[in-house]
């Protein structure tokens, strides 16, 4: 490769990566479009005989799709160091919404703890109707060790996906059981895998690592 070669990759590389932090899900939309339409430009030269320029664009994708699992990557470990780690009533903001625990509930049975967590979600958006997009959002516990404790299998699965009207306020609570033996406990939150938010920029992750500390329970 020539040094003007090097440069224009580089640019390139540089110009994707601020694409990828302003503009997400639009980067994911488009990649998922050309995903489609690569596939079909494949199959349609194989039919046509043209395995070489087949093979050309499969190796092209590919490049292309490691290097945005490689920016994903890097996003998302950049941003699981500046972790909120709120404690109770304090609230953690994103877009127009603002989310906190307001108060804790804990019944201690012998082998097991239930905690109730009483939270609000309010709308900042003064002028319209907001819905907030918490379809796939898992929100769970875990602790010092590690362990995660999700909720129960009949509980709302997906507490934060609600519409507020303009300035409002929803106050709900969830119930989590946690054995005895945990010491500290997190709230966090993650989008389900192969949900549309699970594959943006800053979610998607080849390194598995330890989740954000949202809001400190205990």
């Amino acid at each position: 490769m020539t040094k003007t070669t090097w440069i224009v990759a580089v640019a390139i590389l540089c110009g994707l990566l601020l694409f990828m932090f302003a503009l997400g899900p639009l980067v994911l939309l488009m990649s998922l479009a050309a995903s489609l339409v690569t596939l079909l430009t494949l199959v349609g030269l194989v039919l046509t005989g043209k395995r070489r320029r087949a093979v050309q664009l499969l190796a092209a994708w590919g490049i292309y799709l490691a290097i945005y699992l490689t920016i994903s990557t890097g996003i998302t470990m950049a941003g699981s160091r500046r972790e909120p780690n709120l404690s109770i009533g304090q609230e953690v903001c994103a877009d127009s919404g603002c989310f906190a625990v307001d108060k804790v509930d804990v019944s201690a049975p012998a082998t097991e703890t239930s905690y109730t967590l009483y939270w609000h979600l309010a709308s900042n958006d003064k002028q319209m109707t907001k819905h907030f997009p918490g379809q796939g959002l898992e929100l769970y516990l875990f602790d010092e060790r590690g362990r995660k404790f999700a909720l129960p299998a009949d509980a709302n699965q997906n507490p934060l996906d609600v519409t507020l009207p303009a300035g409002e306020t929803v106050r709900q609570s969830m119930t989590f059981r946690v054995p005895a033996d945990a010491h500290e406990l997190f709230l966090s939150a993650k989008y389900r895998p192969f949900t549309f938010q699970s594959l943006l920029p800053g979610e998607l992750s080849l390194v598995p690592h330890r989740p954000g500390r949202m809001i400190r329970i205990q």
